[in-house]
C-alpha cells in the first residue's frame, strides 16, 4: 500500500481514527481536505485502507455505533459516511459531532 499524497492540499482537520468494516477494524489517521476525507491505516498488514472519499460523492453522514468484532457497541463516537455509489465507511473517531458537521457543511 503507497503513503496518500496531500500535495499542495491544505489539510482541515486530521485524528486518529479506526476504520470498521463489519467485524474488521483498523487503526490509522483520518484527514479532510478541501476536495476528500483520506484514512490512512497505521498497520499495512490488514488491508484496511488507505481510503480516499471524494467529498462529491457523499451522500449522508450520521453518528453511529463503533463496535468490537462488529457486534458489540464499544463507543458512541463513530461516524458512518454513505455515499451516492451505496457503499459506505464507518469510522470510531474522537470528536464525531465537529466531523459530522466538518462532513455536512
Amino acid at each position: 500500500m503507497s503513503a496518500i499524497d496531500f500535495g499542495h492540499e491544505t489539510i482541515i482537520k486530521s485524528s486518529f481514527a479506526t476504520a470498521q468494516n463489519g467485524a474488521f477494524s483498523g487503526d490509522g489517521k483520518l484527514s479532510l481536505t478541501e476536495s476528500r476525507l483520506c484514512f490512512e491505516a497505521s498497520n499495512k498488514i490488514f488491508e484496511m485502507g488507505p481510503y480516499e472519499i471524494a467529498l462529491n460523492k457523499i451522500e449522508k453522514v450520521e453518528k453511529c455505533w463503533g463496535t468490537g468484532g462488529g457486534i458489540l457497541p464499544v463507543t458512541a463516537d463513530a461516524i458512518k459516511i454513505e455515499l451516492n455509489n451505496h457503499k459506505s465507511y464507518k469510522f470510531m473517531v474522537a470528536d464525531s459531532e465537529a466531523w459530522i458537521e466538518l462532513l455536512t457543511a
